[in-house]
């Protein structure tokens, strides 16, 4: 018997003129790992809402465990075998109680024996590395140990299916890494099965089955191994003549991305347009973002600068000396000081709680510093409020007014006369596409649109300096790639400068410098390929490897004292000196290859975060 049976499901919103699932059907198996992946509005959440019992569905059939779960009086009887985390730091939890309150609440509602939930309790603070925390409130902890805990409520009365929606969204590489351990092990210890949407494609990896959804419809369903079985032949391109590459890859190739100065794409011929240029070409093995991105699409951003600086911004557009803000005891920002050039996409890395957003808080004038200097476009204090953009993580948008009536907003706010803000609004709404949803209020507009206005807000008075905040925080790829198009855009054409935190670590690949901060200092600074190239210093070699079971293999890794993680459905290995697969046969693993690898943002942000702690405590 299968864990859940999915025949025909629709489920439509705004009476009936919204379809958000549109007749979909699938099966998950007991210990599956099953992963929904797909753009904004695909329909993700409210199939997992409606298999949680949480969201009535139009038509179709739904059976958990066997049983029919239209009829509520029937469905009441599975709730304890059910546990469900919604979209969102910390949405089911309660930021006032402390992590064990919050615990014991849950388990409360499920009415768990009071001998069964110390043991329990104990067990899931131990297992997530909460137990030191036990007494904060859950409001203070950072957005990865908020999932944790969400987690741990969720799982207090033994469920025997977790239903996970995004997860991680919003949080670090870190605690990413640590939320999958996780996932994994309750589901090899205690049998558990997962049903988990993500907009992280390299989750999507580790599922067992994967389904990528659009428009409501599920149009693959596959074993990620399956997805690379159809032969795709993958570029990247790198090299002088890069952005020429880029532009001539738009005519002749299927979804051309350029990562900072990498250029990826696919085509199913030799990419002979290319040949003439200044580049370095090879093959590079498929991801499930280049198949995702063929069933999906990828969109090419046509732009013309819609506003100019009109004033000097000097060479050094933002110089940070010795900043430093506390509160009370708390130093949150540490005595930072760096310098951004005009025109530079600039990266501000760090775990949740790094300090990142207190620091653009305090450049952008939302907070004082408690010491030290900071000048925007060669100004202090209140002046640098007239020059700058701020698009925060909420992305600061009223839901009740419409787009068009958002931009008038925030163009009045920074007192643009009226014929201009009008003219610069129409620019605006046709550079980002927007026409169609111009009337639309905020609230009924999906993520990807609603980032798109927010930059366009952030920039409607035409600032020197751009201050982004996780700007692109659960949006899918394609609308990333469109947003990144954007960005690159305002740097090199218009000549803004660009300051932007993010937890994509194929975003900091984008950035031209990168500032990496952990406990609200700074821990490395330089370029992505500097960055790399001084950590593969201290690392050595990574290898990665396949294995036919890489979920326990892992495991029997770290216990022979190797330094393993899973990255997808592969296993990566940090090594000083050279291994074979014969090293890894000793300690019970059976290779199906091994292979050295390049290395990645992630292991460069892993790696500065665990040594910098390490040698802080």
């Amino acid at each position: 018997m299968n864990v859940v049976d999915v025949r025909n499901l629709r489920k439509t919103y705004n009476k009936g003129k919204i379809v958000a699932v549109d007749g979909i059907s699938f099966s998950v198996k007991k210990q599956d790992i099953y992963i929904f992946v797909g753009p904004d509005g695909a329909g993700k959440s409210s199939t997992l809402k409606t298999i949680a019992g949480v969201l009535e569905y139009d038509d179709g059939e739904v059976r958990l465990f066997g049983i029919d779960i239209k009829d509520d009086r029937v469905a009441e009887k599975l709730k304890d075998k059910i546990a469900f985390m919604p979209q969102g730091l910390g949405l089911n939890l309660y930021h006032t109680l402390s992590v064990e309150e919050n615990i014991d609440f849950f388990a409360d509602l499920h009415d768990v024996p009071e001998d069964v939930r110390e043991q329990r309790k104990n067990l899931l603070l131990k297992t997530t590395g909460l137990l030191p925390f036990r007494k904060r409130e859950a409001g203070k902890l950072s957005g990865g140990m908020m999932q944790k805990l969400g987690i741990c409520c969720s799982l207090i009365h033994t469920p025997e299916i977790i239903i996970l929606d995004e997860p991680t969204t919003g949080v670090d590489p870190v605690s990413r890494r640590e939320l999958w351990k996780l996932i994994y092990n309750f589901v090899k210890d205690e049998g558990i099965t997962a049903v988990i949407s993500t907009s992280y494609l390299d989750e999507a990896e580790r599922s067992t089955v994967l389904s990528i959804m659009k428009n409501g419809k599920i149009i693959v369903t596959a074993n990620p191994e399956e997805l690379f079985e159809e032969e795709l032949t993958v570029y990247e391109a790198e090299g002088e003549d890069v952005e020429k590459a880029y532009e001539i890859a738009w005519r002749f190739y299927k979804i051309p991305r350029l990562k900072g100065s990498v250029l990826r794409f696919v085509t199913d011929k030799e990419p002979v347009e290319l040949k003439s240029l200044r580049l370095k070409l090879k093959k590079v093995e498929p991801g499930v973002e280049d198949v995702f991105l063929l069933k999906t699409g990828l969109k090419r951003v046509v732009l013309k600068p819609f506003f100019f600086i009109d004033f000097p911004v000097p060479e050094d557009a933002i110089v940070v000396k010795d900043l430093v803000k506390k509160f009370g005891d708390f130093t949150a920002v540490d005595h930072i000081s760096f310098t951004v050039k005009k025109g530079e996409i600039f990266g501000l890395l760090g775990p949740n709680g790094a300090g990142k957003t207190t620091l653009i808080k305090v450049m952008t004038g939302l907070y004082n510093p408690t010491s030290g200097v900071c000048e925007i476009a060669g100004m202090r204090g209140e002046k640098i409020k007239t020059v700058i953009g701020y698009m925060s993580q909420k992305f600061s948008l009223y839901a009740d007014l419409t787009v068009y009536e958002n931009l008038f907003l925030w163009g009045k706010i920074y007192n643009l006369a009226t014929d201009v803000l009008k003219e610069r609004i129409e620019e605006s709404i046709s550079l980002v596409g927007l026409e169609k949803y111009r009337d639309t209020i905020v609230e009924d507009l999906p993520l990807g649109i609603k980032q798109r206005l927010a930059l366009m807000c952030a920039v409607i008075h035409g600032p020197a300096v751009l201050f982004l905040d996780e700007p692109t925080s659960g949006v899918d790829p394609a609308e990333r790639d469109a947003f990144w198009q954007i960005i690159r855009f305002l740097a090199r054409e218009i000549g803004v400068t660009i300051i932007v935190t993010t937890h994509y670590m194929d975003e900091a690949e984008y950035c031209d410098r990168i500032l990496l901060m952990n406990r609200g200092k700074m821990i490395a600074f330089g370029t992505p390929p500097y960055l790399k190239s001084e950590t593969l210093k201290k690392i050595g070699k990574i290898y990665e490897v396949k294995t036919e079971n890489p979920f326990s293999d892992v495991d029997k890794l770290l216990a022979n004292g190797f330094n393993a993680v899973l990255y997808g459905r592969r296993i990566r290995i940090y090594s000083r000196i050279s291994l074979n697969s014969e090293d890894l046969k000793k300690a019970g693993v059976n290779v199906v290859y091994m292979k050295e690898a390049p290395i990645s943002m992630e292991d460069v942000f892993v790696y500065a975060v665990r040594e910098h702690e390490f040698t802080e405590d």
